[in-house]
């Protein structure tokens, strides 16, 4: 009996699993059918069709210089978003648990947030120069200022009651992170963890443009110099590509946090 009833069960997942998929399949499935006929009654070699971009992006990868500037996008991706998803977190649900240095350093940070970025990356290139170190770090500012900003507020956010109650009780600063302020906040965290990734990586995108030796920012801006628009269009859907799974990953990590420990509103 209780294997027969585990199949409707099974049936029930995969179909919710479906329902979730098929929305984003079906749309993408239409955007690239827009872009096709737009294409094609425009005959123009401003706008190339899917295929031209995707034969021009095969062409590329068959270039080793092309391969090797789409791993060092990659890796200094990865390094860029672990710090700021890191630094960000625990710094910013250290502050938040503060309601005096929340309300003193959150406005501050808010408001160097609203700073458009690219305004911001000629002081990195002035102080580190051309190279990783400096697409790295512009990666990782761009990133960690939201992580932060969320976490702090998801932090604070925290019932002040719970918190003072612990407090009465003697129990240690450590205890209160891991029992109260963590899983509390950890449905907001893992929005930010999303957020953060997107905001990292065009920071890359765009250092590479501006002052990268290499990348694909870098690439995508020498094919912008020459007008190859099939290399430029299948560049940008590399670079959907390379954003995708991490995106699906985090989003799942996102709604597993919610389901699990709840979401916290504030």
């Amino acid at each position: 009996m209780t294997e027969l009833s585990a199949v409707p069960q099974r049936r029930t997942g995969l179909t919710h699993r479906i329902d979730r998929l098929w929305p984003p399949v079906l749309f993408a499935a239409l955007g690239v059918a827009c872009w096709w006929a737009i294409a094609t009654a425009l005959k123009s070699t401003i706008v190339p069709t899917p295929a031209a971009a995707v034969a021009g992006l095969w062409a590329e990868l068959g270039n080793s210089g092309f391969q090797a500037s789409v791993l060092d996008t990659v890796r200094v991706l990865v390094l860029a978003y672990a710090a700021a998803a890191a630094v960000g977190a625990i710094a910013g649900t250290l502050l938040g648990v503060r309601a005096f240095w929340s309300r003193a350093i959150l406005p501050l940070v808010h408001a160097l947030n609203s700073v458009p970025k690219v305004t911001l990356f000629p002081i990195f290139l002035l102080l580190l120069g051309l190279g990783d170190v400096s697409r790295g770090a512009f990666a990782f500012a761009c990133g960690v200022l939201p992580m932060f900003i969320i976490a702090a507020e998801a932090a604070h956010g925290v019932s002040r009651t719970h918190l003072k109650l612990a407090s009465s009780l003697g129990v240690g600063e450590i205890q209160v992170m891991r029992k109260i302020v963590w899983p509390s906040a950890l449905p907001a965290i893992a929005t930010g963890l999303r957020l953060s990734f997107g905001f990292t990586f065009l920071g890359l995108i765009i250092a590479e443009m501006f002052a990268g030796s290499s990348g694909v920012g870098q690439e995508l801006l020498r094919n912008v110099s020459t007008g190859r628009m099939e290399n430029i269009a299948g560049e940008v859907i590399l670079i959907a590509a390379i954003a995708l799974a991490p995106t699906v990953v985090l989003t799942r990590i996102e709604r597993w946090t919610a389901d699990r420990y709840g979401y916290n509103g504030s």
